[in-house]
C-alpha cells in the first residue's frame, strides 16, 4: 500500500530535533540506569550475554533493520485483511497525493491514538477507526487526514531513532506504568494531591537538609527529580504541539 512519490522529504528544523531531544534524553538515561542495574543483578555469563545481545538489537535498530518485526512484536501491528485493504488502499491514496511515501507501511494496531509511527517506514492505524471506516461511520476522506497526520510525523518528527528508544526504554517505561497506575488512584486523597503541588517546597527543604547531613548525591538525586518534574510536562507538550503543527504543513 505504497506509491513512491518523486517529491523530495522536507529537512526537520534544528530547533525541533533539539525539543525532541530534551523529551527522550531524560528517559534513555534513566532507562540506561536501570539496565546497568538489571544486567549487574545477572550471573556475569548471563549478564554479557544480554550486554551483547541488546548492543546488537540496538546497532540493527539503528541501521534500519528488523524494523517490520519490531514493530509486530512491540505494537502488535498487523497487515490489513483482504476486506479492509481495498478501502484503506483509497484512503491511502488520498493521504499520499502529492506527499512522499515511498517506503512507508500501513499497520493496524488494537491500541494507542487514532494514528501513530513507529520506526522510520510505519504508520499506525488503530482498529476502531478502520472498523469504523469500514462500516462507513467514517469517510475515506477522515482516514486520509489521519494517514496524512501520521506521513507527517515520519517527514518531520525525527523518527530514525525512535524504535531503539522504545526498545531502550522499556524498563522505565514500566515502572513509569506502574507509577502512574499508583498515582491516579491515590490522586483522589487531598493530602497527596496538596504535598505534590507542594513538592516544590518540600524538594527544597530536603534538599537543604540533606546537603547540611553531608549525604551526597542525594541533594543532587532530588533537585534534578524536582525540576524535571516541573519541566517534563511543558517540554513534552511543546514538543507535542510542535509535531501537530508541522505534520499539518503540506
Amino acid at each position: 500500500m505504497t506509491d513512491p512519490i518523486a517529491a523530495r522529504r522536507p529537512r526537520p528544523a534544528p530547533n525541533s530535533l533539539l525539543l525532541k531531544a530534551a523529551v527522550v534524553l531524560p528517559d534513555v538515561a534513566i532507562a540506561t540506569l536501570l539496565w546497568l542495574v538489571i544486567i549487574a543483578a545477572l550471573p556475569p555469563v548471563v549478564g554479557f550475554g544480554v550486554t551483547v545481545a541488546g548492543l546488537a538489537v540496538a546497532a540493527a535498530l539503528a541501521a534500519g533493520h528488523g524494523e517490520d518485526l519490531t514493530v509486530q512484536l512491540l505494537y502488535r501491528a498487523r497487515r490489513a485483511t483482504p476486506t479492509e485493504a481495498p478501502r484503506l488502499t483509497v484512503a491511502w491514496r488520498l493521504a499520499t497525493h502529492g506527499l512522499d511515501a515511498d517506503g512507508v507501511r500501513l499497520r493496524i494496531v488494537t491500541s494507542g491514538p487514532p494514528v501513530g509511527t513507529a520506526g522510520r517506514r510505519h504508520v499506525l492505524l488503530r482498529r476502531d477507526v478502520v472498523d469504523a471506516y469500514r462500516t462507513n461511520q467514517i469517510t475515506a476522506r477522515q482516514v486520509a487526514a489521519l494517514i496524512a497526520d501520521g506521513l507527517g510525523r515520519l517527514h518531520r518528527g525525527h523518527p530514525r531513532f525512535d524504535l531503539l528508544f522504545s526498545i531502550w526504554t522499556i524498563p522505565w517505561d514500566i515502572i513509569r506504568g506502574v507509577a502512574y497506575a499508583i498515582g491516579r488512584r491515590l490522586a483522589c486523597i487531598p493530602l497527596v494531591q496538596f504535598a505534590w503541588r507542594a513538592r516544590l517546597v518540600v524538594g527544597t527543604i530536603a534538599v537543604i537538609l540533606e546537603a547540611q547531613a553531608g549525604r551526597w548525591p542525594s541533594p543532587i538525586v532530588i533537585a534534578v527529580f524536582i525540576t524535571l518534574s516541573y519541566l517534563r510536562p511543558r517540554v513534552t507538550r511543546a514538543w507535542e504541539q510542535r509535531v501537530r503543527s508541522v505534520a499539518a504543513l503540506p
